[in-house]
């Protein structure tokens, strides 16, 4: 029987994360220790992590930035594992650019579309309690490295704002705003 819980991440939460991003990740997009500590340090909303049963099985993770780098980032002047440094925390009044760094849950588990599936409707949610700390969400963006992060991206109704050159490979970038996420979460939530 399943036991779903989807919460804010935290330090506890580090080993199975990583654990999770070796099993599925190529090496050069892997979650390094360091870079979630001092991210967790500067904002501890930027995870959220899904368990079954008390076991991880999937996280995603929103990191705030201001607008220049978040399009240094996007379009590959600044490596991702830089940018642990310039997230922001939430002050009211702030503008905000998020970069929605990862989506990730165990592809290889029989349950993997339910642990998506919280994991997209728990956008909302997030979405609001970071704007209920009285910052502007400008926009997000996203490196999709993955075909299914091209699919994730199009359904939230995010558009493609480009490619990036990354580790040799070449990635769609894709921009949107709160209300394509609302609007995708709503559509996907009422096709079932």
């Amino acid at each position: 029987m399943s036991e779903l819980n989807v919460r804010y991440g935290q330090l506890s939460d580090l080993n199975s994360m990583i654990q999770l991003d070796r099993k599925l990740y190529p090496q050069d997009w892997q979650v390094e220790r360091a870079f979630v500590e001092q991210l967790l340090e500067r904002n501890k909303r930027v995870y959220k992590i899904v368990a079954d049963i008390g076991e991880l099985k999937g996280y995603c993770s929103l990191i705030p930035l201001d607008k220049r780098m978040f399009d240094q980032l996007l379009f590959g002047q600044i490596d991702e594992s830089r940018i642990c440094h310039h997230a922001l925390a939430y002050k009211k009044g702030k503008d905000v650019y998020i970069y929605f760094s990862s989506m990730i849950v165990d592809i290889l588990h029989e349950d993997r579309k339910k642990y998506s599936r919280a994991l997209i409707l728990e956008l909302l949610d997030w979405i609001e309690d970071i704007q209920g700390t009285g910052v502007v969400i400008k926009e997000f963006g996203m490196i999709a490295i993955t075909e299914a992060g091209n699919r994730i991206c199009q359904r939230l109704g995010f558009k493609k704002a480009g490619e990036v050159k990354e580790h040799g490979e070449t990635y769609n970038v894709y921009k949107g705003t709160v209300e394509d996420v609302r609007a995708g979460i709503k559509v996907k939530h009422l096709m079932g």
